[in-house]
């Protein structure tokens, strides 16, 4: 997204409230270390000398420690830590053994991201979380993951997080219970320095007394309705972002959990209209369920599911393309197209708004139309022309949370993981703007690492403008010439793209021509069939070309599924109109597991609007005429050198 300011943030704020009378200054580092943390700001002096050395009281939730420096912990049965140690310190006294003093005017602080804090209990314990306070909490979100281990070498993860802008500590529960002697806590940086710094760390054992009840999770929205409904973006295999909008500005919160649990809380980091919440700490392929509560309005529960890591030999996904209009064969493909068929997400091809891809284009022929859709179906989209007309896809970029997993850091294109599927998003209108971050040279240099990098056994990847098809632009020879020939160094299994308003496969493709028998080929599809107006051929089907139709509206539907990849293009009716399927041999192991690990989901924050001042798209909300015809959907002549795309 080509935003500016902020990305909000979410942890499991069930927490552990920390209560104390002051904290000491820290010694400053010297001149020889790593770029110290900041010393603590004084404040009056402890009633008495802390202790360097008292562990921590095993029992149940209360005090421990001394009245002037208590903790008080909630959600979490703390456990005896019997040795504290860590990858290292700052040299002047913030060791391992402060975050077990019960002491908040000491703390351990280790160098350079990646620094660890290790937690020996002694003996194998069932572990169900911990609780950590973080020093400076309130200036800084660390980066962080929790571990456990029964022999102190071999360490599983357990969770990851970033942790919430706030003073007091916070618990952070594992999905179920985990047997294990060591508990470590590895900080990949702040936002403010590559330095890890806790004031208390406590192990939570598993409860032995009766858990509060559950919330009962509402089934329909309530209060003042959300302008936009939620929607889920970068859904990887630990976290996921919920973005919506609310008509007044306020600090929202989402309660959250797997099944049908909305016991764990995620919370913005600031005030707003525009908000983009994270949660944090989920594992790969489960079911989880939400609830936004924004500014008086509370929505009803909907349930995603996050993505699955590469042992999983089986997933399904849908796509379309050329389907933001509002209108009538927009409707026709949703009310097919429902969660229930969507698969565990969906992909868009470009023109996600007719017919310029405005701010109001979005709200009015995407997001309304599509609203129960994307409450509960991740969606991963790709820029179509129609968004490049206003600013660039400006819009476009200020509606979506892409990550930025490319070295110039854009949204323009991605890539992420997904089951058995490594797919790629590339922005096929760049050739026609003059944008730094999005050139053909950058994009075919990282599509060439990205691709080479991946140990994914399948590889699909989905732009808009298309380099086979017989429809009214033909093929993109461009887009072939600078980019099929990487996807056929590495391996790509399947393109698809938009851009004309019909549905045609081409055969296995290699160069400039169908395959021969015998070799592998890769085919592709246009599925610009998702609700604007079709368009004639203009001419005889190519002998390249396997099935073409310009008569249906409709989505492909995907599943791969072990060695087999099936490809079903559906029309409104639910017919199946055509099938593609591929098959391969995979290879007899398949990457570790990926318990807790996922793609980057490096996401750039959102657009900034001062939530004191109420924000042009929420001023400005004329109605937007739907694009039902043939001249609303019709193309803006594309800047050179579009216009010089030889057209086959």
């Amino acid at each position: 997204m080509h935003k500016r300011t902020r990305l909000l943030s979410s942890s499991c704020l069930l927490g552990v409230l920390l209560i104390t009378a002051c904290e000491a200054p820290s010694i400053p580092a010297p001149s020889a270390a790593p770029e110290a943390e900041a010393p603590s700001t004084p404040a009056q002096p402890p009633a008495e000398p802390p202790s360097t050395n008292a562990p921590a009281t095993d029992g149940p939730a209360g005090n421990l420690g001394s009245a002037e420096s208590a903790l008080t912990v909630t959600n979490c049965r703390t456990l005896t830590t019997t040795l504290a140690t860590a990858s290292g310190d700052d040299g002047t006294g913030s060791v391992a053994a402060n975050t077990q003093d019960d002491n908040l005017a000491t703390r351990w602080s280790g160098p350079g991201k990646g620094a660890w804090l290790r937690l020996d209990l002694g003996s194998s314990q069932s572990l169900a979380g911990a609780a950590i306070a973080w020093h400076q909490g309130d200036t800084r979100q660390n980066h962080f993951t929790l571990e456990t281990s029964e022999d102190g070498t071999t360490f599983t993860q357990a969770y990851a997080a970033d942790s919430a802008l706030t003073t007091t500590a916070q618990t952070y529960r594992f999905t179920g219970t985990r047997k294990a002697r060591y508990l470590r806590v590895t900080v990949n940086g702040n936002t403010v320095n590559d330095w890890a710094s806790i004031t208390e760390a406590r192990a939570c054992g598993e409860d032995t007394t009766t858990p509060p009840p559950t919330p009962t999770p509402p089934t329909t929205d309530s209060g003042p309705a959300l302008p936009r409904l939620p929607y889920l973006q970068s859904v990887s295999t630990t976290s996921a972002l919920v973005a919506f909008r609310t008509g007044v500005s306020c600090t929202p919160f989402i309660r959250f959990g797997e099944g049908s649990d909305i016991s764990r809380t995620a919370t913005a980091t600031a005030a707003g209209w525009q908000h983009a919440v994270k949660l944090t700490g989920l594992l790969p392929g489960r079911t989880y369920s939400y609830v936004v509560e924004a500014c008086g309005s509370v929505t009803g529960v909907r349930r995603f599911q996050t993505a699955t890591g590469p042992e999983t030999k089986r997933v399904h996904f849908t796509a379309m393309g050329d389907f933001g209009t509002g209108g009538t064969n927009q409707t026709k493909v949703l009310q097919q197209l429902t969660p229930a068929r969507a698969g565990e997400f969906l992909l868009t091809l470009g023109d996600n708004a007719y017919s310029s891809g405005t701010e109001a284009e979005f709200q009015s022929n995407m997001f309304k139309p599509m609203a129960a859709l994307l409450r509960e179906v991740p969606l991963f989209p790709t820029p179509g022309n129609h968004e490049y007309v206003t600013s660039a896809a400006k819009p476009y970029l200020d509606n979506f949370y892409l990550p930025a997993n490319n070295p110039a850091k854009s949204e323009r294109y991605y890539s992420f993981d997904w089951g058995p599927v490594h797919f790629v998003s590339l922005d096929s209108n760049c050739r026609s703007f003059t944008i730094a971050d999005c050139t053909t040279a950058l994009q075919k240099a990282w599509l060439t690492q990205d691709l080479a990098a991946t140990s994914r056994p399948w590889k699909v990847v989905f732009f808009h403008h298309p380099p086979w098809s017989s429809g009214e632009h033909l093929s993109s020879t461009a887009m072939r010439r600078d980019y099929s020939p990487i996807f056929e160094q590495y391996g790509v299994d399947l393109v698809l793209t938009g851009h004309d308003h019909n549905y045609e496969r081409s055969k296995p493709m290699k160069g400039d021509v169908v395959a021969p028998a015998g070799t592998r080929g890769i085919p592709y599809i246009v599925v610009g069939s998702g609700g604007a107006t079709l368009r004639p051929f203009p001419g005889s089907q190519p002998s390249w070309s396997a099935f073409r139709d310009n008569t249906n509206m409709g989505y492909l539907d995907v599943v791969v599924d072990g060695g087999t990849l099936t490809a079903k293009f559906l029309n409104t009716s639910g017919a199946v109109r055509d099938t593609l399927t591929l098959t391969k041999t995979l290879p007899a192991a398949v990457a570790s597991p990926s318990s807790v690990s996922g793609m980057s989901t490096d996401t750039p924050p959102g657009p900034a609007y001062d939530p004191t001042q109420l924000p042009e798209f929420l001023r400005n909300q004329k109605p937007v005429p739907p694009a039902d015809t043939l001249e609303s959907v019709a193309d803006e002549p594309e800047p050179v050198p579009a216009t010089a795309l030889e057209q086959q």
